[in-house]
Order: C-alpha cells, then structure tokens, then sequence
C-alpha cells in the first residue's frame, strides 16, 4: 500500500502486480479448399469398352460352342461291327448304340459305349475306336461258357472261372454244374478238369462238382453215381478208386453213392430200388 501511495505522490500510476498469463490454445490451420478433381471419362470410356468387348467375346464363345457341339457338323456315316452272333444280334447291338451314334463323331465317348455294350448278355468284353472323319469301330468278344453256376437260371462261369447272366432260356443244356464260395469259379473249374482227366479210363465226366464252405469236395458223374472225396487227399483218392471200381461194375448204377474219404477202400451206399446182379 505504501509503494502505491509513494506512486500516486509523484504522478506515477501504481504498478500492478504481474498476474500469471495463461497459454493460448493454438488454432487449427485452416484446411486447404479442397481441390475438385475432373472426372476420368477416358477411363470409363475404356472400362465400358473393354467390358462390352469381353461380353462379346463370351456371347461368340458360347455360340461357336454349341455350333461345334451340333452332330451334324461331324455325323457319324458309318458304323462297323465285329463278333456278333446269333446269341449277339446285330439288331440288338445297333439299338444299344443308337443313342450314341447320334452325338456325332466328336463328342461320342468311347468308354461309355463300351460300358453299355459289356452289360449285354453275351458279351465279354468290347472294343470301341473312333477312326477319322466319320466311322465307329465296334470289336464284341463273346463270353465263352464253361459250366453253369450254382444251378441258378442263367448264370454261367467262363474259363477263367468268372460269372456271368444270360437268359435262361439261351443257357446251352449240355453244361457241367458248379457250386461252390463266392469267387471259387476258377478253382472249381481246375479242379472240374482235374477229375476229368483222372476218369478218363471209365469213359465219365464230371456232371456236377460241389466245394462246401468246409472245403469238402461232392461230385455227380455223367453216369448219375455220387461221389464224396472229403477235404483231403482228394486226387489219390478218386485215383485209387479208378483203378479198382472197374472190378465192381455191378455198383455203377444211377443214384449209387460211394464215399471215397477212407484210406484203404470206400463204402457204397445203393439206392433203394436199385438190384445187382452180384447179390
């Protein structure tokens, strides 16, 4: 107050105490005006172009496609065929291919044709070529039967011992029977001609030959007699009895069973109504 007072005195104004000055806040820069770009239009033009470009190109694709695809462009004028049969008509084997012959010479595929001409009875197998411009060249196989197959109407065995379905009334009736596991057909047909061989001296076949799941062996001979051979030593035993059966001829008659499973002879068992002249 007295320093204030002594200003006053001599005309001085009072000095004020320095007051604390607070920091301004800073401004924000002011943004640039925003500059308007001109619009790419040679650019658009360009994408436009393109894109109308690409579209026609896909649209002519297209239709160059289904005008290859046509049969008509390449038909196919010939159809050659080989290995038919009176069991493989030709007028059979034409109605399978039919539909393929008009897909036309590009576009027909061979594996498939083969594929269906493998599902017609008879047929083995088949070999489909395409021989440039116009002709399909058609190669059947025939199936070749062994026997007949677990007595079932129309399955027979080849010789390689595989299954396969005709009609019944196209099996031929002269074959052999076979029965026997899944996928024994080539073991029983061996074994079929093994027997053969072995009575061959009776004049006799084998009429049907059994393989239970046991692995024993069953035979009935062109002459109506059974045979029971068992699961071992098979061959020795149906040799022996070759060799000694001609001795009791009197035994060999239709329906007479002979178990052959002993080591030093077999049993015979006749048929109820049958009579020898032995007895």
């Amino acid at each position: 107050m007295v320093s204030v007072m002594r200003d006053y005195r001599h005309g001085q104004h009072p000095q004020r105490p320095s007051a604390t000055l607070k920091a301004q806040p800073k401004r924000k820069a002011a943004a640039p005006p925003k500059v308007r770009q001109p619009i790419p239009w040679r650019l658009y033009g360009r994408v436009l172009v393109g894109g109308v470009g690409l579209s026609a190109l896909a649209w002519g694709g297209w239709l160059g496609w289904n005008w290859v695809r046509e049969p008509q462009l390449m038909p196919i004028s010939t159809l050659t065929t080989t290995g038919t049969s009176a069991r493989i008509p030709l007028p059979m084997v034409n109605a399978a291919l039919k539909p393929y012959v008009a897909q036309g010479f590009l576009w027909v595929n061979p594996k498939q044709v083969r594929h269906t001409l493998d599902t017609l009875p008879w047929v083995a197998d088949a070999e489909v070529r395409r021989v440039w411009p116009d002709r399909l060249q058609i190669d059947i196989k025939p199936e070749v039967p062994v026997a007949r197959w677990l007595g079932g109407a129309g399955q027979m065995v080849n010789a390689q011992g595989q299954v396969f379905s005709v009609p019944p009334s196209q099996v031929p009736g002269n074959l052999a029977n076979l029965e026997g596991p899944a996928d024994s057909g080539a073991r029983l047909i061996a074994q079929m001609a093994k027997f053969n061989q072995i009575l061959t001296p009776l004049d006799v076949k084998v009429l049907d030959l059994q393989e239970d799941q046991r692995g024993g062996w069953r035979c009935i001979l062109s002459n109506k007699v059974r045979l029971l051979l068992g699961s071992e030593n098979i061959l020795p035993a149906l040799t022996r009895w070759v060799a000694i059966v001609s001795q009791v001829k009197e035994y060999l008659v239709p329906g007479a069973t002979m178990d052959l499973r002993y080591t030093n002879g077999f049993a015979v068992a006749m048929p109820t109504a049958a009579t020898v002249s032995s007895q």
